[in-house]
């Protein structure tokens, strides 16, 4: 009998607890819809690609002879309609649209990141279709970093708190603001904790379409288990240090990984010097830092 008042006392809880969470994220997005203040920040590069992508088209001008060509104008048209969309869909005041910089600090940190997508072709409007961004819109680039990091720098500074994200790429997770998923335009609201939670499950899984390899090994689940209930940075970034140090690696190689992982916010980045600062999260404290040291 006591085990089952038990166990129906954790079902309990646990409905209260999902209760709250469902009332609170409703109250999120109320309040993000009633901010009319709001700046959509949107993924420049990937929207652009996933536009001039769409419109290539083959022609076989004769036997054995092919070309590809696109409509420009039909990408502009395009644009503007998505940007449109996304603009009525979050109700957002302005659209600031971000571009990544030819120069990207993490292969300088990185051979192997993305290095494979050197062999990748952009599309062939890509490059026009932006330049008429750049010449028609609001554009932000910043020196040696990627547009992710632009938005990032954006969103937890100058923007923080008036703010949405308009992207498809995973990694804008680890950005604590509302954001908006390309893929299937759902709004989710990302708050500190789950946006530091999802960094630190990228230092441990990795990111193989970036070329840095996390902890070998180490998947979506396992990484859910290292970090289960870890509430905070701090819990949570001394258990990824203790998986690290557990299977074998140096306290080095996380940080390292953690600075490739790393979409940049408000205070690491240097406008005036262009350069960014990198992850070194109570470095000092936890360079010898042992499996055995009990988690705070």
């Amino acid at each position: 009998m006591t085990e089952q008042n038990e166990a129906h006392f954790e079902l309990h809880d646990a409905n209260k607890d999902k209760l709250f969470q469902e009332k609170k994220r409703m109250k999120n997005i109320k309040d993000f819809f009633a901010n009319q203040s709001k700046v959509m920040l949107v993924d420049g590069d990937l929207l652009a690609y996933r536009i001039t992508s769409s419109l290539e088209e083959p022609v076989e001008w004769e036997d054995d002879v092919w070309t590809l060509w696109s409509d420009l104008k039909r990408g502009k048209q395009l644009f503007l309609q998505s940007v449109g969309f996304y603009m009525g869909l979050t109700k957002s005041r302005k659209a600031i649209i971000c571009f990544s910089d030819k120069n990207n600090f993490r292969k300088q940190l990185d051979s192997k990141y993305k290095s494979f997508r050197k062999k990748i072709r952009k599309p062939i409007c890509y490059k026009p279709l932006r330049k008429w961004i750049e010449d028609t819109h609001e554009t932000v680039s910043y020196k040696n970093l990627e547009g992710d990091d632009v938005i990032g720098l954006l969103a937890t500074g100058i923007y923080k708190n008036h703010c949405v994200i308009v992207s498809g790429d995973k990694d804008m997770r680890t950005i604590p603001a509302p954001q908006v998923c390309i893929v299937d335009d759902q709004i989710e609201i990302i708050d500190k904790n789950l946006a530091d939670y999802n960094f630190c499950t990228q230092v441990l899984k990795g990111d193989s379409s970036d070329g840095y390899s996390g902890l070998v090994g180490c998947g979506t689940i396992k990484a859910s288990r290292v970090l289960n209930e870890k509430k905070n940075i701090i819990t949570q970034w001394e258990a990824v240090l203790q998986e690290y140090i557990r299977n074998k690696y140096s306290i080095d190689d996380a940080y390292h990984q953690a600075r490739l992982a790393r979409i940049l916010r408000e205070g690491e980045y240097n406008y005036a010097t262009h350069k960014p600062k990198l992850w070194d999260y109570q470095y000092e404290y936890y360079r010898h830092f042992k499996e055995s040291r009990k988690v705070s």
